[in-house]
């Protein structure tokens, strides 16, 4: 004997606004239909009367096919219903004994033999997993993703050779099997607990109630039992022998299905209510689940036929029943309510699955052809994925969702002199990712951040695409660029300043807060020299000066500073001061240091994680190195050594080693030498690799930098909030040309109102540098490269004539070459 113990949207009249950049918007919407056509619409009001009439007959539905297989797995043995973990984890539970953990792409994390045969598992609202063994043994998991054993717990007088049933929790999350006789569980102290029901009496069905369970005996009687006890126990009719059970989690009391017969016990044992329905089911009823957005309510499943059916727990009328053509029958546990969908999965006989609307009585989607006999089970993973078992085999599927993206303006009118981010005022249902394109790049550019850069006066279209897996979404935005509006003007005005008990001539161009700028690279590529002038020119600049030190001195000619160009960092250099300019017009200045952390496959974590630690920079020979390549160093990496990964719209498309990579214009190419070469394995053909920029100060602090569309790093610093602030040796610097001699210098400043002022000077220390730039006006100011790089240009003409071609500068406007 054993021992006791979301897209919303407004519709209506297009509104026309008109912002202070001349950029003309009325609203746009785009968006993606799922399958079906306009013999396949119900109409809402058909739907709603047929959702509340007590209906007998099957109705028709005709449901959009549309859906994505994500990954399938091969268990060890013959598997149960899976249980949905966070981040999109899956733990599978076999009969012969094997649990297993598959991360969101359905690797197999973790693998565990518990040398027992196992029974269906069950998770409570707490998280925590139960699954009972032979020999009545009862394991405990944690639903933290890990595989982790909370305890394994023995009940006495066991037989090893016999089998468990299924777990069920009740509304307390206590869990529960039956053995043999007795109804055995854990309280929430974790004490086990042992009801008995009479010597011989086996359970046909266990099914969790708000405390405790309902077990239907073999001996026609239904037992109610909490804990230890059997409570109260009712002898039904014929007609419910072999019902399916489940528990009206409101009231507390339980209802059965079996055939036509249906009825329903309170808590206390009463009877609620006995009743027959006009029509049986073929082959039986699975077991019913609750249906999600309708208190009160419950489905199920026919397991020899198509029919599906909804009932209500309080008198278990019968809500409607409709037909899911082709299903041939559905398995016992076949159903699984996705309460954050708002549907109810159904997985067929016959290898369909279908996604049940409740409130509407019909079906939403149907997804097909992936297996022979998903009847084990279904667990739902959010955002309308789920996992579903056929025998051995776990798929992952769901439906393409429609994405809707919205913009405020059904076209857009650009001067030739204004850039625009268009997620500032782009808005998507979902968060997903997207692709952006322009039919005509001679008129207007978008790049990956979707900065919109103007090219010449002209009509284009910009496309705005959905590339996630799983989701659908495209909105067209035509594009009318016109001619250019501003009317800013640079000034040059040579200054004669006092600082640090000298005088000094300094040169100075006053570039008006707002007027358009970006970094100016020598020919447009990171690694190439050009004049001062020929930058100038080439972006049709009014103003320019030099930008960020570079290998002035032999080899190739690459910055040594940070650069960002229309939004994308373009080279990393983690040392001294970056100044930045954002969207919205506003500059900012800070220690910048930039990580790039990459991922594969949707994950960022080991083994899928990969990093690089600088952008468009030659490797040494011998040296270990991860290196990204953009479109800005050219059509070549430029060397051949290691192993070079290339990236194609988020894909790989080439692995070589000791290549000379060509880089896409759609992508880049990650290079690995030396001892970081081993991050190549992690890569294939085909994986899907994403990355994000990490950006924090020398403090470690995030900067929060996502907006800034051009920024220059250099160094160092030199007033900050007005006063001085000159500190080159934290800031990473070690040169005597930067910590003690007297140079010719190139600045930047920022006044009080905005104004940017552009300044050289032909010999200064760097701390009478910073004293010069206080009194030029200077609330932020930093040092840009010096010496023979110093060059400053204004209206035409070289103010500062630099003694060397140069890398690259910041250019500024009103009718920039972008």
């Amino acid at each position: 004997m054993f021992q006791k113990t979301k897209c919303l949207r407004k519709r209506g009249l297009a509104v026309l606004l008109t912002i202070a950049l001349g950029i003309s918007y009325i609203e746009n919407v785009g968006f993606y239909s799922i399958g079906g056509n306009e013999n396949n619409v119900v109409s809402a009001a058909e739907a709603s009367s047929a959702s509340k009439a007590e209906n007998i007959g099957l109705k028709s539905n005709f449901p959009a096919k549309a859906e994505i297989e994500y990954w399938r797995f091969t268990a060890k043995g013959t598997l149960y219903p899976p249980i949905a973990l966070p981040k999109g984890k899956v733990m599978t539970v076999t009969s012969n004994g094997w649990i297993s953990i598959l991360d969101e792409n359905g690797k197999e994390a973790k693998k565990i033999n518990t040398y027992s045969r196992l029974s269906a598992p069950a998770v409570n609202a707490k998280g925590q997993i139960f699954v009972a063994g032979t020999g009545a043994r009862l394991f405990q998991y944690d639903n933290a993703g890990n595989g982790g054993q909370m305890g394994i717990y023995y009940f006495k007088d066991k037989k090893e050779q016999l089998q468990s049933s299924g777990m069920v929790t009740d509304g307390e999350g206590n869990p529960y099997f039956a053995y043999q006789h007795a109804i055995l569980s854990l309280s929430s102290a974790g004490e086990k607990q042992a009801a008995l029901l009479p010597a011989g009496v086996t359970v046909k069905e266990l099914a969790a109630g708000k405390s405790g369970v309902y077990a239907l005996g073999g001996n026609g009687v239904l037992y109610a039992v909490r804990g230890n006890a059997v409570v109260w126990e009712a002898s039904l009719a014929q007609t419910l022998l072999g019902a399916r059970l489940i528990a009206d989690g409101e009231s507390g009391g339980v209802m059965l299905l079996a055939g036509k017969a249906v009825a329903a016990y309170e808590e206390d044992g009463k009877v609620r209510f006995t009743r027959e329905l006009a029509a049986a089911p073929a082959g039986g009823w699975t077991s019913p689940v609750h249906l999600p957005g309708e208190a009160g309510a419950i489905v199920a499943a026919e397991l020899s036929g198509n029919g599906i059916a909804a009932f209500r727990l309080a008198d278990g009328a019968e809500l409607w029943r409709i037909g899911a053509s082709g299903a041939a029958g559905f398995g016992p546990a076949a159903l699984a309510p996705d309460p954050a969908a708002g549907i109810v999965l159904a997985g067929g006989r016959s290898g369909a699955v279908y996604a049940i609307n409740g409130s509407a009585g019909s079906i939403a989607y149907t997804y097909g052809g992936h297996a022979a006999v998903p009847a084990s089970g279904v667990a739902p993973q959010g955002s309308g994925r789920f996992a579903y078992a056929s025998a051995d085999k776990l798929i992952a599927t769901g439906p393409i969702r429609p994405v809707a993206i919205t913009f405020p303006a059904a076209s857009l009118k650009l001067p030739l002199d204004t850039r625009l981010l268009l997620t500032d005022k782009l808005k998507l249902s979902d968060p997903v990712a997207v692709s952006y394109r322009s039919d005509n790049t001679a008129v207007v550019r978008i790049n990956g951040n979707s900065a919109v850069t103007p090219v010449a006066a002209g009509k284009a279209n910009l496309y705005i695409e959905v590339t996630e897996s799983g989701y659908k979404g495209e909105l067209k935005l035509p594009v009318q660029i016109t001619a250019a509006a501003s009317k800013l003007k640079v000034k040059h005005e040579a200054r004669q300043v006092t600082a640090a008990g000298r005088s000094f001539s300094v040169q100075t161009v006053i570039v008006p807060k707002g007027m358009p700028l970006t970094a100016g690279l020598a020919s447009r590529k990171v690694g190439v020299l050009q004049s001062l002038h020929a930058i100038a020119n080439a972006y049709q600049a009014d103003a320019a000066i030099n930008g960020t030190y570079f290998e002035a001195y032999g080899g190739i000619p690459e910055p040594y500073g940070t650069v960002i160009v229309d939004g994308s960092v373009e080279h990393i250099g983690n040392t001294g001061t970056a100044i930045g300019f954002t969207w919205d017009g506003t500059v900012v200045m800070d220690t910048l240091r930039v990580k790039i952390l990459g991922g594969t496959n949707g994950s960022f974590t080991s083994p899928n994680n990969w990093y690089a630690y600088f952008i468009n920079r030659t490797p040494a020979a011998g040296a270990s190195s991860a290196i990204m390549f953009t479109p800005k160093r050219g059509a070549k990496v430029g060397f051949a050594l290691g192993t070079a990964i290339t990236v194609r719209k988020g894909i790989v498309t080439k692995i070589s080693k000791k290549e000379n990579a060509s880089i896409p214009t759609d992508g880049y190419v990650l290079v690995y030498t030396g001892l970081e070469e081993k991050l190549a394995s992690r890569f294939q053909i085909g994986t899907k690799v994403d990355y994000k920029i990490e950006m924090t100060n020398l403090d470690k602090a995030p900067v929060k930098w996502s907006r800034v569309h051009t920024a220059i790093g250099a160094g160092p610093r030199l007033v900050k909030d007005g006063k001085l602030a000159i500190s080159p040796s934290l800031e990473g610097f070690s040169s005597s040309k930067i910590l003690t001699d007297a140079a010719s210098r190139s600045g930047i400043l920022v006044k009080k109102d905005g104004t940017i002022l552009l300044a050289t000077v032909p010999k200064a220390t760097m701390k009478q540098w910073g004293q010069i730039m206080v009194q030029l006006g200077a609330v932020q100011a930093m040092n840009l490269d010096g010496g023979a790089s110093s060059g400053m240009y204004a209206q035409g003409k070289l103010i500062t004539t630099p003694g060397r071609l140069i890398s690259n500068g910041l250019v500024f406007g009103t009718k920039l070459k972008w």
